[in-house]
């Protein structure tokens, strides 16, 4: 189909191979592009075609005697697509192996490398053959004997693929030849593989209301979310020069079809979506932001719009990366908000007495409550001060009443209805102690602000409130939300979570908080930034543990791959912690020598001590360091090598993360551990404990090492 309009597209793969190469050929490849862009049909540009390769649309465009663009020129038309820069030999390599072409099924526009993914799934399918009988083996079938071709190709397989995968017949395959499929269809083949039904799986994850497809037609093809995930069209110079000039974030451009179906819809109320580490649940939590606000302000609505995070180091972020996607009109609606600090601002302009918490204190309101104590139920302060922060601050209780009639899951010490009335007298002398003081347990503190938002008409509501890191979050937070952003409407809560990373807090039940989300939930299963093989590791770790949905069920971690293969972690461990240290800079220094830098390498320990000490050792060694703390977000541009606690982590991302002196006492945290008072205690913070690591782990998009002195952790 002949095209009138000039369309120029940008390939994902065109941003991850223009981030490799040096400042000085980025600067030509960006002066070479907005030439491309005023008269992509120039006979200067010099096309040549590829020698031997499976497209012949895609040709190679001179930017200077070293570098060469790929990009697929119509012969007919006005829709160009830049696939590819590189040096000359590897640009022609990549462009000879691969097509580009509209799936004559889904629509879609889509890069593929034949000749990887067959040699792919050969290689898996060799491997298991040679560990099978020829009777087992012969009697292999494939993972996908019960769908037609059409129903692949409208999930997005590419047509050309079709052998490859019909060929997977085991995991481990399909595992190899993920990483050569375009990522509109993985997660449809993940479901099948799972024993998903066919007609189940295209209406999760299909868009399947387009009629006929022109395969001709690739400006309506990029139009498709399917194509949007791996191409953006360019509108002006501005948007390729912001893109140009920090390709380091294209993922915050580019969405997968399943997550821009979740950002650009509107949901009849609170909508609840999972997904594990990598998934792009914040990147989603982003984008829908962006994506009401945009709407809000074309309607001519400044309805305001909170986004809000457990921690204040999170916040921080988020409004660090919100300015990159937003416009100034947009983040004028858009309130970052850390909860507790907002509560914190929001009593304090009620009158209320609140001031930051002392602990100094607060250990002076326990000395006197527990004078309030019944000796003869022979219960140690230790009881007292848990079943404070595990049962009444975390149900809510307010009253004696409350605490008789609440639920104590988890709590080893069994207590008759007359144990809790002789009980709650410490409690009340605590609360009272506590308002003498102006001083606030963040539960109640947030119980208080939604009590007066309720009371009270003259508050201005939010009109949405986006949750990020929802696991984290207490009963009293999400029955603030509920009370900040009103009764249930529209797109009134989006809430985004992993319980698998819960490392604050207890499991919540969304409907005991008056959020209903049945029928509104949905789940991310694609890791786009671990390795498939420190997925793996990172998963054991939590191997034997049951996991919450956030609303009372459970939740499955066995669903989740990754696109991206690499190491297995490497856990080594030494007999003196100074050989420990020697493994740890040697690293460091191999890992400068390929790189060129530090600044996506992160030491992380589990306690600010163990930071601080690694850091001067560090330090000695020669190291430029950067610890990253809890009130600013990190700085790219620093290429010192990164120091961080576990819980700070969070939220974040390098190549390389590495994790040293994780012995026993280190993980779980036996100085934490051996205050808990029973088992049942004990076994919640070590599965909080488990996650923690599983979290560190998962902040590594090329390689984990752990090292340990002694006896090494459990966990590993």
């Amino acid at each position: 189909m002949t095209q009138s309009r000039l369309t120029v597209a940008v390939s994902n793969a065109f941003f991850k191979s223009l981030n490799k190469l040096s400042d000085k050929s980025r600067g030509k490849v960006a002066s070479f592009l907005s030439k491309f862009r005023d008269n992509p049909s120039s006979p200067g540009l010099n096309y040549e075609h590829i020698e031997g390769g499976k497209d012949k649309l895609i040709r190679s465009v001179r930017v200077d005697q070293e570098i060469r663009c790929i990009v697929r020129a119509p012969d007919e038309g006005n829709v160009y697509v830049l696939l590819w820069v590189d040096k000359h030999d590897d640009a022609y390599q990549w462009a000879k192996r691969r097509s580009c072409h509209v799936n004559r099924v889904s629509g879609a526009l889509q890069i593929v490398d034949v000749e990887s993914a067959e040699e792919a799934v050969a290689t898996s399918v060799e491997g298991i053959s040679e560990k099978s009988t020829p009777s087992k083996s012969e009697n292999l079938s494939s993972l996908f004997d019960n769908c037609s071709n059409e129903q692949l190709m409208l999930l997005g397989v590419p047509e050309v693929l079709l052998p490859a995968v019909r060929a997977c017949n085991n995991e481990e395959s399909l595992g190899r030849l993920i990483e050569w499929l375009p990522q509109s269809c993985v997660e449809g083949l993940i479901l099948l593989a799972d024993g998903g039904n066919i007609e189940e799986v295209i209406n999760e994850v299909a868009n399947n209301n387009q009629g006929k497809v022109d395969t001709s037609d690739v400006a309506t093809a990029l139009d498709r979310p399917e194509s949007m995930a791996e191409f953006m069209v360019i509108t002006d110079d501005d948007v390729l020069e912001a893109m140009l000039s920090a390709p380091m974030e294209q993922w915050r451009v580019f969405l997968h079809p399943s997550q821009r179906l979740l950002v650009e819809r509107d949901w009849n109320g609170a909508f609840r979506l999972l997904g594990g580490a990598g998934t792009g649940k914040t990147v989603v939590a982003m984008h829908k932001a962006r994506w009401l606000a945009s709407r809000n302000i074309r309607n001519g609505n400044l309805g305001r719009i909170m986004f809000t995070t457990f921690t204040r180091n999170l916040a921080t972020d988020i409004r660090n990366n919100l300015t990159k996607i937003c416009t100034p009109e947009e983040l004028q609606i858009i309130d970052v908000q850390h909860l507790d600090g907002w509560v914190l601002n929001f009593l304090k302009g009620q009158g209320l007495p609140v001031r930051v918490f002392d602990e100094n204190a607060k250990t002076t309101c326990w000395d006197m409550a527990m004078s309030m104590e019944d000796t003869s139920l022979c219960l140690d302060r230790r009881f007292y001060e848990e079943e404070w922060k595990e049962v009444v601050l975390a149900n809510g209780c307010t009253s004696l009443s409350d605490y008789i009639s609440v639920r104590r899951i988890g709590r080893g010490t069994r207590l008759t209805r007359q144990n809790r009335v002789r009980i709650w007298p410490v409690f009340d002398t605590l609360k009272s102690e506590l308002r003498q003081r102006g001083l606030w347990e963040p539960e109640e503190a947030k119980q208080a602000a939604a009590e007066l938002l309720k009371k009270s008409d003259s508050f201005p509501k939010y009109e949405s409130i986006i949750v990020d890191e929802g696991q984290d979050f207490d009963i009293s937070s999400f029955k603030l939300l509920r009370a900040l952003v009103g009764e249930s409407h529209p797109n009134d809560l989006f809430i985004v979570g992993d319980p698998h990373q819960r490392i604050y807090g207890r499991p919540v039940v969304l409907g005991q908080c008056d959020i209903e989300i049945r029928g509104r939930s949905r789940k991310l299963r694609i890791n786009y930034r671990t390795t498939e093989e420190t997925r793996n590791w990172a998963t054991a770790v939590l191997q034997g543990l049951v996991f919450d949905d956030l609303d009372g069920g459970t939740e499955s971690n066995s669903d989740y791959r990754s696109l991206l293969h690499g190491d297995e972690p490497l856990i080594k461990g030494f007999d003196d912690p100074g050989e420990e240290l020697k493994f740890l800079v040697k690293t460091i220094h191999q890992i400068n020598s390929e790189q060129g830098s530090l600044s996506s390498t992160c030491i992380t320990a589990r306690t600010n001590k163990a930071v601080n000490k690694l850091n001067l050792l560090l330090q000695k060694a020669g190291f430029d360091t950067r610890i990253i703390n809890e009130k600013e977000s990190d700085d790219p541009s620093d290429h010192s090598l990164r120091l961080a606690t576990m819980h700070r982590v969070k939220g974040l991302e390098f190549d390389q993360v590495l994790i040293p002196g994780l012995d026993d006492s280190q993980m779980p945290y036996r100085f934490e551990l051996e205050k808990k008072p029973d088992e049942t205690s004990k076994d919640l913070f070590i599965q909080k404990e488990r996650s923690l690591l599983h979290v560190a782990a998962t902040r590594a998009k090329k390689r984990v090492v752990i090292t340990f002195s002694g006896e090494p952790s459990s966990f590993i």
